[in-house]
């Protein structure tokens, strides 16, 4: 509300018109003559005629001279003359037939005449009878001054009526033009997107104007507003009335225009948002009189601008989310402008990859400064880049590996891909670039895969000086130009074990040098210091000044020489706190250096190098202390075995006595069980060192088999009856199910200890259910399964308890050495068999013997 623009005057009122004067000379008005008006003289006497206009010659007015009424009158009279004389003093009759012509004619009749008559009476009185109503008349004699007084009273009547009539002109041009401004100012007022008004200083600012389109701006007319029955005010929302009212001061205050953009309510009660645009009117006086401006909806245009706010923000927002991913990338990112290449976005790790500022790109043909190269050292040109790429085709450019030499020298390998941005339109906007350092992931698969082939030649035998040497030929290149292994002897003395080096005639200098020169560990540097200090070397700079320092003899110094070394890393082979040898590995090269990478990959490799050594070492220590074992263990066996033998047939001697000896006496049955407890663990000893004595003939490959041919149906009978009641006395019941004759080449000893291992298990892990064993036939191969219900065997231990002194549960729960069931598998595989086991915990176990038959046996069955 209350706005509009200083310079423009306020509209009229309802009924009103505007009081302007167009200037003097607008259109349709000729300006004043500043010229003098011209007079008419009409005589018949040529020397009258030149009197009269000399004595009219001091009222400096043009004077044109006519004889009596002739065609020669039209002209003259279309100059608007201000007088007309008519000299009638000689030729009264003539004179007075020029006057009647005049008053008749159309542009003469409103001229003044001035009859010019003779002295008589009676021609003066002749020319009223004839009814000229001429407007004056002199008489004879003229004078002058009277002449030219009523020429000049003529003269001056006549500028006043022209002067009048250009007044009347004007106003009537005026009158049109406010008409005309009128109704131009109602058209553009009804067609201005708002509305116009003008309101009074008084409380409320009531209205005075409104333009019609209030109507469609508030829903209320203009005469709602001009007769005051809605105040202006009242439309403004609450929440921007102290606002609205503090800018209108502060315009009062400066004495400048206001604008406004604020809230209303219409009449049906929508909300809308307006601009304003208001001045404010003062008096002569300075003081203010009224306020006059305009005002129009712009709802939909502040939606769309909150809109486009919103959307900006949204925008700067995810723009700034997106510098900030950006920027926290691992990988470098380059966006650049299609067609031109210009570079639109990047992140920090771009430059930190390349090693220098991004450089300033107008053209394609600019990719051209960067600096990647080929393999072979060529430089990229310039449309080879990936961005490049796909600013050329519009495609999508596919991981590659691209080496970058960087402004230090280095070079370093890029994993890059590249990819196009399109526009709404499916036009190429942009291109976009990402790209990671993949030179130290590079360097440690090459590592890792060298460690691992080592690693697998190390493994591939326990021979450690051949697969050493292996390793020393696999290092060279990878580590250098050269490479030597020394091996620190029991006397503390170094061998050198293996040289390998890219020209085979320096790996002989290499070995001659050793030869010559590797003695002991007092070296002040090189293999033996390393050895001695346990510490690695490092000689990035192998100097002459160094040569000749370390050298022994000028002969020694020639060797070195020859070798050509230039930087030299040795490491240590420490394996459990020892230091076994050193490896040495050494380029003969200036532009080649041992890197921080390269160190750890050689410290690596000499530890698993050492393992090796160790490893082998330990085997041979444990191979050797094995055969020592195996050794006291048959000698043991066999010592132990020989006082067993008597001790049994004494005890069984002692049994058969007792009942004859002691008859009557109450103490014989106590002495019996004595005996017979004694007896069994006279047993159980001699089946323990038969077992000492297997396990060491096993370890040696010294059991020894006696084939004969043997019923397993016949074997398994005879050992559940033995075992029949000790499975009484535990609470289990032996079932047995075996066929007639089912024979084999066989030992018949070891068969039996086979199956009396499989059943003593069976018996003492039973739980006190029943167990099953039977014999069965599979095609050309005889089965023995035994089966009991018991505690049962965890998975992970089905395997192992087929190895020496190995048990699936723990020694306090079970007796015995842990060698049954290794003493058994060897039996079988001995026989050409083979035995496995099918166990759940809680639910028992089975054992299943698989053995080769000599002739298939019949199907009966006992």
């Amino acid at each position: 509300m209350w706005g509009t623009q200083p310079d423009v005057s306020p509209p009229p009122a309802p009924g009103q018109h505007r009081d302007s004067r167009p200037p003097p000379g607008g259109e349709g008005v000729q300006p004043e003559d500043t010229a003098a008006a011209p007079l008419l003289v009409v005589g018949a006497v040529d020397s009258e005629v030149e009197g009269l206009k000399a004595m009219l010659a001091p009222l400096e007015q043009p004077v044109h001279t006519v004889s009596p009424w002739s065609e020669a009158f039209a002209p003259l009279l279309e100059e608007e003359p201000a007088c007309i004389l008519v000299d009638a003093r000689r030729d009264g009759l003539g004179g007075l037939q020029t006057a009647h012509h005049l008053r008749d004619h159309e542009r003469a009749r409103h001229i003044p005449l001035l009859v010019l008559v003779g002295s008589t009476l009676a021609g003066a009185d002749l020319l009223r009878d004839k009814g000229l109503g001429t407007v004056d008349c002199l008489l004879e004699p003229l004078h002058e001054e009277l002449l030219r007084a009523k020429v000049g009273m003529f003269i001056e009547l006549h500028r006043r009526e022209r002067a009048m009539r250009a007044a009347l002109a004007r106003a009537e041009l005026a009158e049109a033009a406010a008409h005309e401004s009128e109704r131009v100012l109602s058209t553009l007022l009804g067609n201005l997107p708002g509305m116009a008004y003008r309101c009074h200083n008084a409380p409320g600012f009531p209205l005075s104007y409104a333009s019609p389109k209030a109507l469609e701006l508030t829903g209320y007319s203009a005469e709602d507003f001009t007769s005051h029955r809605v105040h202006w005010v009242d439309l403004l929302h609450p929440d921007d009335v102290q606002e609205v009212w503090a800018h209108i001061q502060a315009a009062l205050h400066s004495r400048e225009p206001f604008t406004l953009t604020y809230r209303i309510r219409t009449r049906s009660g929508e909300e809308r948002w307006v601009w304003e645009r208001g001045v404010a009117i003062y008096g002569p006086e300075g003081e203010f009189l009224m306020l006059e401006g305009f005002v129009t909806d712009i709802t939909v245009h502040h939606q769309a601008e909150q809109e486009r706010e919103r959307l900006l923000t949204q925008t700067r927002l995810e723009h700034s989310r997106l510098e900030a991913i950006l920027q926290q990338l691992p990988c470098a990112v380059h966006i650049v402008e299609a067609h031109s290449g210009k570079t639109v976005a990047v992140n920090a790790r771009t430059e930190q990859l390349l090693g220098h500022p991004m450089i300033e790109v107008r053209s394609i043909k600019d990719f051209v400064r960067y600096r990647a190269i080929h393999p072979d050292g060529r430089r990229y040109a310039a449309e080879e880049y990936p961005l490049t790429k796909v600013l050329l085709t519009g495609k999508a450019q596919p991981e590659e590996e691209l080496l970058y030499e960087r402004p230090d020298g280095s070079v370093r390998l890029f994993l890059i891909s590249a990819g196009p941005i399109w526009n709404g339109q499916g036009k190429l906007q942009a291109a976009v670039a990402s790209c990671i350092d993949i030179t130290e992931l590079k360097r440690t698969e090459r590592h890792q895969a060298f460690l691992a082939s080592v690693s697998e030649t190390l493994a591939s035998s326990l021979n450690y000086e051949d697969t050493l040497a292996h390793v020393v030929q696999r290092a060279v290149p990878t580590l250098g130009d050269g490479c030597s292994l020394d091996i620190l002897e029991p006397d503390g003395t170094l061998r050198r074990l293996a040289v390998s080096h890219v020209d085979p005639a320096r790996a002989e200098l290499a070995w001659e040098v050793a030869r010559r020169y590797l003695k002991g560990l007092n070296a002040p540097c090189g293999p033996g210091a390393v050895i001695r200090t346990g510490q690695p070397e490092l000689i990035t700079d192998f100097s002459e000044k160094l040569r000749t320092g370390h050298a022994i003899d000028a002969e020694q110094l020639k060797l070195v020489r020859n070798l050509g070394v230039t930087s030299t890393l040795t490491v240590p082979l420490r394996a459990r706190g020892r230091t076994l040898g050193a490896l040495t590995f050494y380029y003969c090269r200036n532009s080649a250096h041992y890197s921080q990478e390269d160190q750890v990959l050689a410290k690596d490799l000499a530890h698993r190098a050492a393992l090796a050594v160790d490893n082998a070492r330990l085997y041979r220590e444990a191979q050797l202390a094995v055969q020592l074992r195996d050794e006291f263990l048959s000698v043991a066996s066999h010592e132990l075995k020989t006082p067993l033998t008597p001790l049994h047939l004494k005890l069984t001697a002692l049994m058969r006595e007792l009942p004859r000896c002691c008859e009557g006496d109450t103490r014989s049955q106590g002495l019996q069980r004595h005996v017979e407890v004694a007896k069994r663990q006279v047993k159980k000893m001699s089946m323990l060192i038969n077992a000492l004595l297997d396990v060491s003939r096993l370890s040696q490959g010294k059991l020894k088999l006696e084939l004969e041919d043997t019923d397993l149906g016949e074997m398994l009978d005879e050992v559940a009856a033995w075992f029949a009641p000790e499975a009484v006395r535990v609470g289990s019941v032996l079932q047995v199910e075996t066929l007639t004759r089912v024979t084999g080449k066989w030992d018949r000893l070891r068969l039996e200890q086979v199956v009396t291992n499989l059943i003593s298990n069976a018996i003492r892990y039973g739980a006190g259910r029943p167990i099953h064993a039977r014999v069965t036939v599979e095609g050309d191969v005889a089965r023995l399964v035994v089966r009991d219900q018991g505690i049962g065997i965890p998975p992970e231990a089905q395997e192992r308890i087929f190895q020496k002194f190995e048990r699936a549960v723990s020694e306090r729960h079970s007796g015995g050495l842990g060698l049954g069931l290794y003493i058994t598998r060897g039996i079988v595989e001995a026989m050409s068999g083979s035995i496995r086991v099918e166990s759940r915990v809680g639910e028992g176990s089975t054992f299943t013997v698989d053995l080769p038959l000599s002739s298939p046996p019949p199907d009966a069955r006992r």
